[in-house]
């Protein structure tokens, strides 16, 4: 343990004696060289390096930048060698960037330890600088926790003056205090096992909601109405993770949730729901009868309406045979107007068409209808009867002497 003491103390020392060989070399090279000889002398004793911003409120898991800024109150100056303490348990550094700066030559590159909480560099401008609002160096900074972070630029700074003596100017230690708020929560994640799908319309009109709960939201707020962007209030409605309306009207509605979490309200979550509760408008199906002279008459049917809300989807027909059972449930094949029906059928018929929208309500309405065979049918029944008797009455009156003869013998 104390051998790695003593190594670790040989080179922080090896580090201080580096700068000091650095800012010398920078004052005899600056003050000797006749190229970098300056008339303007230091008019005042004083220069301020402070942080911008000074303020912030900033959330945590969020970076954000904090520049350093000269002013060297109308006096020049060559030299600058920056020591920037931070809170390493609360912030860390990403990135510190030399590359937008004042500087022309770099004695140190800005180094850090987000271990110690420790930034410092040390960079010159051989003709000198006069400037209010100089850029020394952008630190990107991460937020890790909360409570309050304060960067301040520490004592052991310097700012040389280009007087040929390398005085150190630097009078004014800024600082910045940045509060670190708690992340809020973000949009709350949201289903419905009644409506899951929130581009399709339903016929329920009795939603049933539910959500995720992350780790550390304590309370909801929500509220369901016609406006799609609306942010639910401040005040807690539940600590649960469900909620239903019922007999809420036909139409498009809106679900809006956010949570709270360590005191902080998140951002809200809006969740679409379709409600179509009405079926299809009636209507009155049309019968239409065309006779021909050779074949079986052909029975179309017309049809259409509209729904105001979620729309036609499709139309299925079914017929019923009146002379037969009321009890008998006709089969429906989906069909479009106008729809032709099947040649088989005929008689006294009752046909049904039935709209549906889509979200699945129903309406059917009928009509009667007469479908009579034709005389071409008829004709050629017959024909048909005759021509089998012609080329095989022979073989017919021989089959049923053997059945009559069988009969007797017995």
């Amino acid at each position: 343990m104390r051998k790695k003491s003593k190594i670790k103390h040989n080179a922080e020392k090896t580090l201080i004696t580096k700068r000091k060989v650095f800012l010398f070399l920078s004052i005899i090279f600056f003050s000797v060289h006749p190229i970098f000889q300056q008339d303007v002398y230091a008019q005042d004793s004083k220069a301020t390096l402070f942080l911008s911003p000074r303020i912030e409120s900033v959330l945590v898991g969020s970076t954000f930048d904090v520049s350093v800024l000269l002013d060297t109150h109308n006096n020049s100056i060559n030299t600058v060698e920056l020591i920037l303490k931070f809170p390493s348990d609360k912030l860390t550094i990403v990135r510190p960037s030399g590359a937008k700066s004042f500087f022309s030559v770099w004695f140190e590159s800005p180094t850090y330890s987000n271990t110690e909480g420790r930034l410092s560099l040390v960079g010159g401008i051989p003709r000198g600088i006069t400037t209010e609002s100089g850029l020394v160096t952008t630190i990107t900074f991460k937020v890790k926790a909360t409570g309050k972070a304060i960067v301040e630029v520490l004592p052991s700074s310097k700012v040389l003056a280009n007087d040929g003596l390398g005085t150190n100017i630097l009078s004014g230690f800024g600082r910045g205090i940045y509060t670190l708020n708690p992340k809020p929560p973000e949009g709350v994640r949201v289903f419905s096992e009644t409506h899951p799908f929130e581009d399709k319309w339903y016929n329920n009109n009795n939603p049933v909601l539910t959500w995720e709960k992350d780790m550390g939201i304590t309370d909801f707020s929500f509220e369901l109405d016609n406006k799609p962007l609306t942010v639910p209030d401040n005040t807690p409605d539940s600590q649960d993770t469900i909620t239903f309306y019922k007999d809420v009207a036909d139409g498009l509605w809106y679900f809006h949730i956010k949570a709270e979490k360590n005191g902080v309200w998140g951002s809200a979550t809006h969740f679409l729901l379709h409600i179509d509760t009405t079926p299809p408008n009636r209507f009155k199906p049309k019968v239409e009868i065309l006779t021909a002279a050779t074949v079986i008459n052909r029975a179309l049917v017309s049809f259409f309406t509209t729904d105001s809300l979620s729309g036609v989807d499709h139309y299925e027909v079914g017929v019923i045979d009146k002379t037969k059972s009321p009890l008998e449930s006709p089969v429906f094949v989906e069909a479009e107007s106008p729809y032709q029906l099947p040649s088989f059928v005929s008689g006294n018929l009752r046909i049904i068409v039935r709209a549906m929208d889509r979200a699945g309500n129903v309406r059917d309405e009928s009509a009667d209808a007469y479908v009579p065979f034709s005389t071409g049918l008829v004709f050629i029944i017959v024909a048909v009867l005759l021509v089998t008797i012609y080329y095989f009455r022979h073989r017919i009156i021989i089959y049923i002497r053997k059945v009559l003869r069988s009969l007797l013998e017995k």
